[in-house]
């Protein structure tokens, strides 16, 4: 005979249905019609794209270029660690194929100083750390110790020792109040700022039970504090790349519409057309339901270059 369910039990059962209601109410008013098809396709298992080390010389079977992204592929099968031969370096890591748009939106070159706030795991930090070629430097920062380390081991473990030494720094700040120690130190940020994520919440019986819309404000005024910050520490002719994988306008484009309002003499809306996604009022979101991708959210902003009068 099972259990009789306790008053806590029954309360703690409605409030998670409760949860669960607000979520679905708020996401269908936001995307009417389309929620269905998109609330399917946020519950499906996501496939990864492979990011290929350029260190080794190790081969990949039955792959194919991932929208021309530069050592970025799709396999039709599974590649494992254990079906490569041992090398010293990690020859491959599987990532999201959306997220990899922002970290190439970035356009990071040879010899650039790049800042990565929320580094962790590393998928991104590996991309930028490839596209600077041994010259430059990137510092993967993340607030979290237990993903700071992971995103330690990537980047040891992906990069020969003396590139690692070189070219990278691992720091555990917070990035909201970077500001406050450096001012217009580097050439290219990436923002993927911590969010909602609602694959995960939706996955989740437990998180989606306890989701509340205060939970996405409270996110959102994080985001523009590190928004804030980020710009605050970009060099005038640089570029900031803000990404979430939240499909919130709170959390999207209405923080990046916070930053043109108050820097709008200096930022300029460089996003640009990609391959697949759609284009929102300031940046350029990636949804599952067409095409199988994301979520991710991107607004790519540079800021212009003071004018030294004549």
């Amino acid at each position: 005979m099972p259990p009789k369910k306790t008053k806590n039990s029954k309360k703690k059962s409605k409030l998670r249905d409760q949860g669960a209601q607000l979520f679905d109410d708020y996401y269908r008013a936001l995307y009417r019609e389309r929620w269905d098809d998109l609330k399917s396709a946020l519950l499906q298992k996501r496939s990864h794209v492979i990011l290929k080390n350029p260190f080794t010389t190790k081969s990949l079977p039955s792959v194919t270029p991932f929208y021309q992204l530069e050592n970025i592929y799709e396999s039709k099968e599974r590649i494992t660690p254990s079906s490569t031969e041992s090398d010293d370096l990690m020859p491959f890591y599987f990532m999201d194929g959306a997220s990899a748009f922002a970290a190439f939106a970035l356009d990071v070159k040879p010899g650039h100083q790049v800042l990565d706030l929320c580094a962790a795991p590393g998928g991104k930090a590996l991309i930028l750390a490839y596209a600077l070629k041994g010259v430059g430097k990137l510092v993967a920062n993340d607030k979290s110790t237990d993903r700071r380390l992971r995103l330690l081991s990537v980047l040891k473990s992906s990069l020969p020792q003396s590139v690692f030494e070189s070219l990278i720094k691992v720091t555990g700040n917070d990035a909201s109040r970077w500001c406050l120690f450096e001012r217009e130190c580097y050439d290219r940020i990436l923002l993927d700022a911590p969010c909602s994520s609602e694959s995960h919440v939706l996955n989740s019986p437990a998180h989606l039970g306890d989701w509340r819309l205060n939970r996405t404000k409270k996110l959102s005024m994080n985001q523009w504090t590190m928004l804030a910050s980020a710009w605050l520490v970009l060099r005038p002719g640089g570029k900031l790349v803000y990404s979430t994988c939240s499909i919130s306008g709170l959390e999207n484009d209405q923080v990046v519409e916070k930053l043109f309002k108050k820097f709008s003499e200096e930022a300029t809306n460089m996003t640009p057309a990609f391959p697949v996604g759609e284009k929102t009022q300031f940046g350029h979101i990636i949804l599952p339901d067409q095409g199988g991708l994301g979520p991710i959210y991107l607004s790519v902003i540079e800021k212009k270059k003071t004018q030294i009068p004549s």
